[in-house]
């Protein structure tokens, strides 16, 4: 009898041990879930009333078709709601191109996307109804956030936390059509709000504007707020000290797209100094969307840009010093980040935190135009792509160094690069590289006749999710023209870590390449 209370107190002893070990992670997931809800308690948030005047898409307006075809027109998105923590934020339907390849006519067909952003500070619960959308799967990116989302298929809602601002998009069914695009910004600060409120700032409040064209003058500040939407430009030459900023929309889409002859640049800054653009959206350009031209010692913060259509890059950096590109956003129908030489020489720029989705062309792109200008000595220099995550790249390569000039083109460094999903060679593409590191000449870009040469290339941390198997390429144009010194450091791609050139499917031409190294 005593034997068997023994045996009943031990199996008594393990089986209380046992449950308190299982209600551990209970226990930890409640204190979690507490703390969650302590901080939504805490939370603050700033949604934005769109302008009443814009119009709701129609099934009409969400044809897949040429701008000439249909309205172009900035709308209100009918067919997705999106909720954050409980209140509706307004969703605007832009157009995006999904088009992958160059249509000479200048009229490549248009779809649409849905685009919502708001303020907060805190934890936010987001909920999105799709109600035209048979939900099997949902994609939340950034990839790095981990975040999971939970999808009820019979309400067509999608629903996930965020305690960080930043920019998510969100795909539903592995597809690009009507992803979401979610710019969360963070609460103004006191600073930005008494720029706002300054007697000196020209303040554009909410509401719907045509402006056509703003020209800043030396040291004028121009504020875009929340519920704004802005039909126009804005632009500046030979002055000093402006600045773009606010949580508004500039909006291209009442202005005829370029067809190769007039560019509406939204936000367009040459030969200046000391320009500030932080956080305004950009949607339907006309064409490129930021240039900086022959202009030094400028930030660009924050932005969050849009383009369908033709060559609507997104940062062009043409003959600039000494800028730092950070915390933006692009989409583009074009490169999305490009630097060029078009008069002076190119030197420190810095771009880092950055999600780009590339719909045609290049997303990190030095080159072709090296020396456009045909200036001696011409140089691009200290050129630095850091923690870009790339959503989508459907057409030509990722990484891209191209000299087609003459230029020096040295000291180019891509460090901790994410590409989500890549699908090279789509469309028309003529470039069907990974990554493509050539000195070429190009009827179409080369504007001297002689070549130049490039060194210094570094690949460092750089990861490629998911996509196609696509070889890549290094090659000079010939042996006094070539190319040296090319670094590959903790490169993956698609699951394999490129110790060789073979490991990466990375085309070396010997006769003209010298230097290149894998770590």
């Amino acid at each position: 009898m005593k034997k068997l209370l023994v045996v009943l107190q031990f199996v008594l002893i393990v089986l209380f041990v046992a449950g308190g070990v299982i209600a551990i992670p209970k226990i930890r997931i409640n204190k979690e879930k507490a703390e969650e809800i302590e901080k939504m308690k805490e939370t603050k948030v700033v949604l934005y009333e769109g302008p009443k005047t814009l119009r709701d898409a129609t099934e009409e307006d969400l044809k897949n078709t040429a701008e000439n075809n249909r309205d172009f027109s900035l709308l209100h998105c009918t067919d997705t709601k999106v909720f954050v923590n409980g209140q509706e934020s307004y969703v605007y339907d832009t157009n995006v191109n999904h088009t992958r390849t160059w249509v000479s006519s200048y009229y490549p067909p248009q779809a649409r996307t849905p685009v919502t952003y708001f303020d907060f500070e805190g934890v936010v619960t987001l909920t999105v109804t799709v109600p035209d959308i048979d939900i099997k799967t949902v994609k939340v990116s950034p990839l790095s956030y981990g975040i999971e989302a939970d999808v009820d298929t019979d309400a067509h809602t999608v629903t996930f936390t965020v305690d960080k601002p930043d920019n998510y998009t969100v795909q539903f069914n592995d597809s690009p059509e009507r992803a979401l695009h979610i710019f969360a910004f963070p609460l103004e600060t006191e600073e930005e709000k008494a720029v706002a409120n300054d007697p000196a700032t020209i303040y554009i409040g909410p509401g719907e504007w045509d402006m056509d064209n703003i020209s800043l003058s030396s040291g004028q500040t121009l504020y875009i707020a929340g519920g704004a939407v802005v039909h126009g430009t804005i632009n500046s030459s030979f002055c000093s000290n402006m600045t773009v900023c606010g949580h508004g929309i500039l909006d291209g889409s009442k202005i005829e797209g370029w067809k190769g002859t007039t560019a509406y640049v939204p936000l367009k800054f040459d030969h200046c100094s000391g320009v500030t653009l932080k956080d305004i959206i950009v949607l339907n350009p006309n064409a490129w969307v930021v240039q900086q031209y022959d202009s030094k010692d400028g930030i660009l913060d924050g932005l969050k840009i849009i383009s369908s259509r033709p060559n609507g890059d997104g940062i062009s950096m043409q003959s600039c010093q000494n800028y730092e590109v950070k915390n933006i956003f692009v989409r583009s129908w074009d490169d999305s980040l490009v630097v060029k030489n078009y008069d002076q020489s190119t030197d420190n720029l810095y771009f880092h935190d950055i999600q780009i989705w590339t719909d045609l062309a290049q997303s990190m792109e030095v080159g072709f135009e090296t020396n456009k200008g045909k200036k001696p000595d011409s140089a691009i220099t200290n050129v630095t792509f850091e923690n870009i995550t790339v959503l989508n790249n459907f057409h030509k390569p990722v990484i891209s160094v191209h000299n087609a000039d003459d230029a020096l083109v040295k000291d180019i460094f891509f460090k901790n690069i994410t590409v989500e999903h890549e699908e090279i060679g789509s469309g028309d593409c003529n470039l069907p590289f990974l990554i493509d590191i050539a000195v070429v000449q190009n009827s179409q870009w080369s504007s001297t006749a002689e070549r130049g040469t490039i060194e210094n290339v570094v690949l460092e941390n750089v990861n490629f999710l998911s996509g196609s198997e696509n070889v890549s390429r290094i090659k000079g144009f010939d042996p006094d023209h070539g190319i040296k010194n090319v670094t590959f450091k903790n490169v993956n791609i698609l699951g394999t870590d490129v110790k060789s050139a073979e490991d990466g499917n990375i085309k070396v031409d010997e006769e003209t390449v010298s230097g290149v190294t894998f770590e």
